[in-house]
């Protein structure tokens, strides 16, 4: 279903197990995208808050955010909350102090979780374990609970820059299987079901200084085959890198799709 919307050749299938996945993907290059993190650590505010405004956090919940990369997700929760970082990468778990697992088998109690995050990784997942890890989710969660899944989403600026230019230049790739508008009803199961969806613009916000900017985009997106005229190039073009209009920064334009369901049983 999902393949077919980026697939490259008529023999391409992103989910054989010679595809890298989340783990082999972040195993050789987190300490790349943990280093764009900490030249810019703000960059990416406003993702991580549009990310949190789609579901009410209340003080006392306990939270789950998987994959945590470096535990950057905490800093953003204001409410008094617990917040459980889970990996399945073994460099970010190092990285953000974080518990390893399995997206199939995630080590939560039954019924003890209010929200799950899953942000910008779920492309990078193959399709038995995304089935898996919706099922894992539904049994960790309480009744009510939200999982919220948020993801690139098909034809856009985005997804573009990713698949081809960053797929082109780096030397992992990046197949990425973005998100389309049957994603939630590819994904429900009896008593786990889409209760919102919501795509959002944003900016990332970066410095006044370009080289460190592009740097950044170089280090978080492994970008190690193209110089950086080439990617101010790129991101010109598909992204609008600019400077702010009445600031001194420059930033892209992004854009995630943010997925909600809701544990009903």
């Amino acid at each position: 279903m999902f393949a077919s919307l980026i697939q490259k050749s008529e023999d391409m299938n992103l989910y054989e197990d010679d595809n890298l996945n989340y783990s082999d993907i972040f195993d050789q290059r987190g300490d790349d995208y943990h280093s764009a993190m900490k030249l810019i650590p703000s960059a990416r505010d406003y993702e991580f808050n549009s990310l949190l405004n789609q579901v009410n956090i209340e003080d006392g919940m306990t939270i789950v955010d998987i994959p945590s990369g470096g535990n950057y997700l905490s800093k953003y929760l204001k409410n008094k909350v617990t917040v459980i970082p889970l990996e399945t990468s073994e460099v970010f778990s190092k990285l953000g102090n974080s518990q390893v697992c399995e997206w199939s088998l995630l080590p939560l109690e039954d019924n003890t979780v209010d929200i799950i995050f899953c942000c910008a990784a779920f492309h990078h997942v193959q399709e038995n374990d995304r089935k898996t890890f919706i099922k894992e989710a539904q049994r960790a969660l309480k009744t009510n609970g939200k999982l919220v899944i948020a993801d690139v989403k098909v034809n856009t600026p985005v997804a573009s820059f990713l698949n081809e230019f960053v797929d082109n230049n780096n030397s992992l790739g990046h197949i990425g299987c973005f998100m389309d508008d049957t994603f939630s009803n590819h994904y429900e199961t009896k008593g786990m079901v889409s209760s919102d969806s919501n795509f959002v613009e944003f900016p990332w916000i970066f410095t006044s200084d370009l080289e460190e900017s592009i740097q950044y985009l170089k280090l978080m997106f492994g970008i190690d085959k193209a110089d950086s005229k080439m990617i101010l190039e790129e991101v010109k073009e598909t992204l609008n890198f600019s400077k702010q209009q009445g600031r001194d920064s420059y930033s892209i334009d992004w854009a995630l799709n943010y997925e909600v369901f809701n544990k009903e049983v």
